[in-house]
């Protein structure tokens, strides 16, 4: 290893004790970790800010990185980036919001493949485009919103959600995850809800405003957001009761082959039967999110069970029939 490449391993070691360190650090605590006299460790400290750019706050209890300011360093595969690209893929198509933070990740990938894997360091760059169009004002307020409440989970911060039919001080609130959903192009974040005493979901879109507080929290062990999601067909998991079997059945022919093509939850089970059609069965806490689903194969699904959902997307294909018939006529 030579001389500028142990300087400058030397800088990145420095760089990640002092965002991991979560607290500000003394020189003397940092030449005692990495063996260096003060001296040193004051030039490494203004090496990183003229040489890395890396924001490192100083205070009367000694120096650190805020986790926003941190750059991660990821050494990753040709397959491994792959998923990344197939990743962001998904981001783009479903996401109806901008993102500058995911278009800048994606810039620098695509920087990096530009020599080895020039074509897809090509389309990745043009993925970041397509994340990086104009915020609206409403978007804006959803990316400070996101920002506020990932460095607060990042830190460990409770924070104060200013909801839309909330007190304008807002309610204590620790964030445990984040969670993406497909319906509805849609953000959550669970955690625990100080004024419900409990386990809350808020969706982010409709959070006012978050702000962070010098609290710290400890996240449960028992919290497992995993496990609790996959009693969830989206992300509302219901209320812990008595889980729902929800039992449908397909259409023979393409309906079918489509439906047996993917791993749609983690608790389902297709059976086919002899005419080709197949009973889906799958175990749910809340079946909320998964009206959606079953709204979208129209005649080619019936519910079997809970006769109670059965009878609600009965009601809503008859009000849609009702209203094409409607137009049907308005038209003729």
């Amino acid at each position: 290893m030579t001389r500028v490449t142990k300087r400058s391993t030397a800088l990145l070691e420095l760089m990640d004790f002092l965002a991991a360190a979560g607290r500000p650090v003394k020189a003397i605590e940092i030449a005692e970790r990495f063996g260096r006299h003060r001296a040193t460790v004051y030039r490494m400290i203004q090496e990183l800010a003229a040489e890395l750019d890396v924001n490192v706050q100083q205070g009367p209890d000694g120096y650190w990185i805020d986790a926003k300011d941190h750059t991660f360093r990821v050494n990753l595969r040709l397959h491994e980036v792959m998923a990344v690209f197939l990743a962001s893929r998904l981001l783009a198509h479903y996401s109806d919001k901008p993102n500058p933070h995911a278009s800048s990740a994606l810039a620098r990938l695509s920087i990096a493949l530009q020599r080895t894997a020039p074509r897809i360091a090509a389309h990745m760059a043009r993925t970041a485009d397509r994340l990086d169009r104009p915020l609206t004002e409403a978007e804006r307020v959803y990316l400070t919103v996101l920002e506020t409440l990932t460095q607060a989970w990042a830190e460990g911060r409770r924070v104060r959600l200013v909801t839309q039919e909330g007190a304008p001080h807002g309610r204590l609130f620790e964030p445990y995850f984040i969670e993406p959903s497909s319906v509805g192009f849609s953000s959550y974040v669970i955690g625990f809800d100080h004024h419900r005493q409990a386990i809350r979901t808020f969706k982010i879109e409709r959070l006012r405003a978050v702000v962070s507080t010098l609290e710290t929290y400890t996240i449960p062990e028992s919290f497992d957001p995993y496990e609790r999601l996959e009693a969830a067909w989206g992300v509302n998991w219901g209320d812990g009761g008595t889980p729902i079997e929800v039992v449908v059945r397909f259409a023979p022919g393409r309906v079918t082959e489509r439906v047996c093509e993917s791993h749609w939850h983690p608790t389902q089970r297709i059976e086919l039967q002899a005419d080709g059609s197949a009973i889906f069965r799958v175990t749910v806490g809340s079946t909320l999110d998964m009206k959606w689903w079953l709204r979208q194969w129209g005649p080619d699904c019936v519910v079997l069970a809970p006769a109670e959902l059965r009878r609600e997307i009965a009601d809503d294909m008859r009000q849609a029939a009702q209203l094409y018939a409607k137009a049907s006529e308005e038209e003729g």
